[in-house]
Order: C-alpha cells, then structure tokens, then sequence
C-alpha cells in the first residue's frame, strides 16, 4: 500500500511495537506476634518448619479475590513455627519473594507528513490490556492463634494508574503535530 492514495493513508503505514516486562517479586520478611514466651528486642523472626515450602507451590489467588478469606493463602502457615523464648528464629532476613509481575504493553501508530516539514501523529498506548492484576505482598505476620489474613495478598496490587504493574487497564490516545 505505499503507491500513494487514499488507500495508503488510511490503511498503510500502520506501526505495531509490544512490549512484555516478567519481573520476579519484591523479596520480604515474615515476623510474628502472638507468642506466650518473651524474646530479645529486634529477633522477631519465626522458625521455618524443615521440609515444609514456606510459599504455597503454583500459587493463584484462587475463584474468589473478595472476600480476602476465600483467596488461596500465598504463604503457606504450616511451614512457620515460634522460637524458643529468648533466641531468635531460624528465618532470615527477605529470604521470600513476592509474586511476581507481568505487564504487557501495545502500542498503534500511524504518522501522516503534510507540506514538506508538518507531521500529524496518531498513536494508541495500551497498557495492561488483557488487565492481569499484579498482586502486592501478602499479610506477613504469622500468629498461631489468628491466623486471619496471613499470607493472603488482601486487595494489594502493584503499581497506580499508568506505573508498571497496576492491576487495571489504560488506554492513552495521543494526537501530535511535528514542524
């Protein structure tokens, strides 16, 4: 379609660019509250239990998102235990990671040149359009007698409207003219 024309102008020259961003999650630290035994100030790390995944294996949020009690727990509460009284537990510090983030992003243009330095621009920003939510960290303190939200990422999700990783799509329009 670059012969000129009608047709050209409408339905030729069209630009397509996708971009994909995988990033692995923001690591964290697990602490607890609750325990019946007294510890040294600052060592309020857990135990992790040996041979038990502190992070639920091939985790999804699960059919429901809301209530935040019907989600698939990220963090799985059978592999964190309390430490003796006056120790510190054997978990160190952001040895977990978050979940990760995918974001894909399109964008559509099209350029048309006028007289001989004028340039009108019509472009399409999609980002996040197949709206993906990228979840934030989960409830991080483990307490054997309420376990409540722990590891469930409640309502988090990263990023805010246009930053990578919000949960919701956008669509920007943009209209330019170049002399």
């Amino acid at each position: 379609m670059n012969r000129g024309g009608v047709l050209n102008a409408t339905l030729g020259g069209w630009e397509l660019a996708y971009t994909q961003t995988l990033q692995s999650g923001p690591p964290f630290t697990v602490s607890f509250a609750g325990s019946p035994y007294n510890y040294l100030p600052g060592a309020l790390r857990p135990n992790l239990v040996p041979g038990v995944s502190p992070v639920t294996p091939d985790w999804s949020i699960g059919p429901n998102r809301f209530p935040t009690q019907a989600q698939v727990p990220y963090l799985n509460a059978a592999a964190f235990d309390y430490p003796a009284p006056f120790t510190a537990g054997t978990m160190g510090r952001n040895v977990l990671e978050g979940p990760g983030l995918t974001w894909p992003q399109f964008s559509l243009s099209k350029h048309w040149t006028f007289f001989e330095r004028a340039r009108f621009i019509l472009r399409w920003d999609m980002n996040n359009p197949f709206k993906s939510p990228n979840y934030g960290l989960p409830d991080t303190t483990f307490n054997r007698q309420n376990l409540g939200n722990f590891g469930r990422v409640g309502t988090n999700t990263r990023g805010g409207f246009s930053d990578i990783g919000t949960a919701q799509p956008n669509h920007l329009l943009v209209f330019r003219l170049e002399w």
